[in-house]
């Protein structure tokens, strides 16, 4: 993948000939109303995605982000060549590139593609953008009347497949808010939220999207009546999901999530094992676990609510480190590649200055989880955390993390916090 982006790098970016003179450059600063295309080889169906691409001068030079309603990503890096322009996102291993197609000083479109790692190949989305105009406000954030209808509630998701089968997370639970016509919101089943999804509501009509990275997501509904909507999410290319929504009066718990995955054993020591930035193997027997609380935190690099949760994991850990808390992250990464897989490991610790150790312990792969860690069942989600005792026994198992979109951070930080505290004290 790295030689890839190198390659579209050298391609987009041609050197200029010795004594010839660089054009003047473009001006790419600009709120840009983009479009991804979501397509897949081999499957016909496509659909597209809108989302902002904010390019705006800074001290140093450009930096970007992708803006989802009041979501920001920043970019890693950018580096402009004239009208093109390629805007990296290290923690995914994968770069937007886009040349101007219109407008001279000041460009008015650009052009170009996502590419990034999905399982052991790269994907690779078709990207335009347009720099609004008075006359043409952005796609997403446009405040215009209020509508007559209102969706801001909590809801319950239920989801089928073109043959009406129940999908494997059929029903999840959703939160939105609405200001006018703008809405956010997140839909988040028991493996994990989706990240702010940010539209608008005219009328009966529904449109919300969400691109972050990994996350291509487009959600089309109709009001049916006050309390019902139903339209077509979709995720992935060729999988399109019908959905039925309902408005909910219950904040559920933490239950669902709780039971997810389980071990057959509760009584047995939970083993575990993975090789630090350093080579070397650590396993549930080093000196350092003995006799503390132990986090097991199962995470990928290339997941985004393992990002959400990053950050509250290492607040636990520099809370709770001297009364005997340990946390370790088991990484499992894309391909078989362990130094690709320790640099995006290395990326992901430094973001989010990680205290904690970081092992890489297996693959995406169909199976690595079930070979790896062997006494777990029904694993099902990225990240999963398992808390142990003293003992090094399996007391609880959260599957999934609630981000800040699903309005409950707060609560899944204390939840979080409330369990160490609680084995902590026994004795």
């Amino acid at each position: 993948m790295q030689k890839l982006l190198a390659l579209t790098l050298a391609l987009s970016f041609p050197c200029i000939a010795s004594g010839q003179s660089a054009p003047s450059p473009v001006e790419l600063a600009c709120r840009w109303s983009a479009r991804l295309t979501a397509a897949r080889p081999g499957v016909s169906e496509s659909y597209q995605v809108p989302f902002e691409l904010l390019i705006e001068q800074a001290p140093t030079g450009l930096r970007a982000a992708l803006l989802n309603g009041s979501d920001r990503i920043d970019f890693s890096s950018t580096v402009q060549r004239d009208g093109e322009i390629m805007l990296r996102l290290d923690q995914y291993d994968a770069a937007l590139t886009a040349r101007c197609v219109s407008g001279a000083p000041v460009c008015t479109a650009l052009e170009g593609e996502y590419v990034r790692q999905r399982g052991t190949s790269a994907t690779h989305y078709a990207v335009s953008a347009r720099c609004p105009t008075p006359s043409t406000p952005p796609t997403q954030g446009s405040q215009a009347s209020a509508p007559q209808l209102s969706i801001a509630a909590d809801w319950q998701f239920s989801f089928t497949d073109s043959s009406g089968k129940a999908d494997s997370e059929s029903n999840a639970p959703a939160h939105f808010t609405q200001d006018a016509s703008h809405v956010e919101g997140t839909i988040a089943p028991v493996s994990g939220d989706y990240g702010l999804l940010a539209g608008t509501l005219r009328n009966t009509e529904l449109h919300l999207s969400r691109f972050d990275g990994i996350h291509a997501l487009r959600l089309d509904g109709h009001f049916i009546s006050p309390d019902r909507i139903e339209g077509v999410f979709y995720a992935a290319p060729g999988h399109p999901l019908n959905f039925v929504a309902v408005r909910s009066s219950t904040l559920q718990g933490f239950d669902e999530a709780e039971h997810l995955t389980s071990v057959e054993n509760p009584s047995e020591l939970f083993r575990f094992h993975g090789v630090n930035a350093s080579g070397a193997t650590v396993t549930q027997d080093d000196a350092a676990f003995r006799g503390k609380v132990v986090l097991v935190d199962i995470f990928g690099s290339w997941c985004p609510n393992c990002h959400d949760e990053a950050g509250v994991l290492q607040w636990l850990y520099a809370k709770y480190h001297e009364r005997g808390l340990e946390i370790v992250g088991l990484g499992y990464e894309y391909v078989d590649d362990s130094a690709r897989s320790q640099r995006l490991i290395g990326i992901y610790r430094h973001k989010y200055s990680i205290g904690f150790p970081l092992l890489l312990a297996g693959t995406t792969d169909s199976g690595q989880i079930a070979k790896t860690l062997p006494q777990l069942r029904n694993f099902g989600a990225y990240p999963t955390n398992i808390f142990l005792d003293r003992h090094g026994r399996v007391r609880l198992i959260h599957a999934g993390f609630s981000g800040p979109a699903t309005g409950r951070l707060e609560e899944i930080k204390q939840h979080f916090e409330d369990t160490i505290v609680k084995l902590l004290d026994e004795r």
